[in-house]
């Protein structure tokens, strides 16, 4: 009996680790190129702040994405883009790079990390710092919502 029961869980274990294997061909391609497009869209309209940035968040984000500060903190969206919507959080500076992007779900699911060097200006503290960023998009009726945002700080503390 014990043998059946362990089978059983390796083979569940095993069949959903088989779906989680990443997607290739057209639809992930497409999938990879349009999420990425929000991230090279995004750069711009940090740096701009204000209403235009909020704008974006309320576009891209989903109502109830999950957002974790590099401290592990938590924020809403609707806080989050308050924030930026109010002038209290401005963007003197980012740097982007080191972008690695992943495909499941036949390209329904994206999921993007990066590095990035930021200068924050909030409601007069400024400060530098480095985070590693990991975005979870999901098409959803056919348009994409990014519903996880998360960071770790890399800078020294």
């Amino acid at each position: 009996m014990r043998k059946i029961l362990w089978t059983g869980l390796l083979a569940i274990s095993l069949a959903g680790s088989v779906n989680a294997q990443q997607a290739s061909g057209t639809a992930a391609a497409e999938a990879k190129k349009e999420v990425l497009q929000f991230e090279k869209d995004k750069v711009p309209l940090l740096l701009t702040g204000g209403a235009a940035f909020a704008d974006y968040f309320d576009r891209v984000d989903a109502d109830d994405v999950v957002i974790i500060n590099g401290d592990g903190g938590t924020i809403t969206k609707a806080k989050h883009v308050a924030n930026w919507r109010s002038g209290g959080r401005k963007q003197i500076s980012n740097n982007q790079h080191d972008h690695q992007v992943y495909v499941y779900d036949n390209g329904n699911v994206v999921i993007v990390t990066y590095i990035g060097t930021t200068k924050d200006d909030m409601q007069g503290k400024v400060s530098t710092n480095t985070v590693r960023c990991a975005d979870t998009w999901v098409k959803q009726d056919g348009k994409w919502l990014r519903v996880v945002h998360a960071n770790t700080n890399l800078s020294p503390q």
